[in-house]
């Protein structure tokens, strides 16, 4: 089978989640496949080392280095190597390190960089990975309603005869009869080739409160013993006490981001099916918060910054670390066998 090239219209859109999937799939299947991420996101924790990658490397138990995997970083202004120094000519080392690592498999599922246009100012974007690679692309497009249409008809036009086709991802329940039969018929009517359609799921989604501590970098005060625990979502605290109740129970299993002084909303928030608290600020919570919390299994974190910049390291959190979970990937790769047409699209690159 030839390789191919997953992109996606956003960043978050489960990439990294069907990469493993359609490796787990292609191995069920007999093929030797392996892993290859043309160009990483420069500034991850771990410099040198793309988190998707390593996370691959581990999922699917690969012997490379995941600098090997994953040979370029782009910074705010340049092309990196992996080990940090600056790039002249980011497509041939791309050509490279992509022709040592291919030489040893059959094929390469090659995961894309954030959005498929990401880097073009470098000329380094999707588009400039699958034409150097000479590789067909296969597009995850995370649900968004009939903008998503739109998406995937600019990413036809710019990627032409590359696009092999589209998954849709995250799609809610109550959405699943209208992408596979209306979007479908946009596909068809379109010469684009749909291979499938993955749900929203809420334990995939889900992140463990030692995730979420580590992730908004704050510090466990209490509830200790629910740092395994899975929060499905996020609420932010910013109303009235009159109304928090009824906001906070709307949503099951959730972290709660509120100011450390906001009392009455931490009460609120702990009355109801919560798993964690991100209070933020520099008030200490008082005893009958931590006595209450320690009661009833909710961990209680401090974060020194404010509100927004705690809901922003949430709203990172809830779009990828969750997949970078071992655990996981048993669960990763029944989602895609079930979800996506493993077989067709198979045939289609033999």
């Amino acid at each position: 089978m030839r390789s191919i090239y997953i992109a996606a219209t956003e960043a978050s859109a489960g990439k990294t989640t069907l990469a493993v999937g359609l490796c787990r799939a292609l191995r069920e299947r007999g093929v030797d496949v392996g892993y290859f991420k043309p160009i990483g996101a420069a500034g991850q924790p771990q410099a040198g080392r793309d988190d998707d990658a390593a996370f691959v490397t581990e999922a699917l138990g690969l012997p490379d280095d995941p600098r090997t995997l994953c040979p370029l970083r782009l910074s705010e202004s340049a092309v990196e190597s992996a080990e940090g120094t600056h790039v002249e000519s980011p497509l041939d080392v791309l050509q490279s390190a992509y022709a040592r690592v291919a030489e040893r498999h059959e094929a390469l599922v090659c995961e894309g960089l954030g959005e498929v246009w990401q880097g073009r100012f470098a000329h380094v974007s999707g588009a400039d990975a699958v034409a150097a690679l000479d590789l067909p692309a296969l597009l995850v497009a995370r649900f968004a309603g009939a903008r998503q249409l739109d998406d995937v008809c600019y990413v036809k036009d710019v990627l032409r005869a590359r696009l092999q086709g589209v998954v849709f991802t995250k799609v809610p329940e109550t959405r699943l009869d209208a992408v596979e039969h209306d979007y479908g018929r946009f596909l068809a009517g379109n010469d684009v080739r749909g291979y499938g359609i993955i749900p929203a799921d809420k334990q995939l989604a889900a992140v463990s409160v030692k995730a979420i501590a580590a992730g908004v970098g704050g510090t466990l005060l209490a509830g200790t013993a629910a740092a395994d625990r899975l929060a499905e979502g996020y609420l932010i605290g910013a109303m009235g006490p009159e109304h928090a109740l009824a906001y906070f129970e709307r949503t099951p299993n959730k972290v709660v981001v509120v100011g450390a002084d906001r009392e009455d909303l931490i009460l609120a928030a702990l009355s109801s099916s919560t798993v964690a608290l991100v209070l933020t600020g520099t008030a200490p919570p008082s005893p009958d918060v931590v006595r209450q919390a320690e009661r009833d299994g909710v961990a209680l974190i401090a974060v020194p910054q404010d509100t927004v910049f705690a809901a922003d390291a949430l709203r990172h959190l809830f779009g990828r670390i969750s997949v970078h979970d071992p655990s996981r990937v048993d669960l990763i790769a029944r989602i895609v066998a079930e979800r996506v047409d493993v077989d067709r699209l198979l045939a289609d690159l033999s």
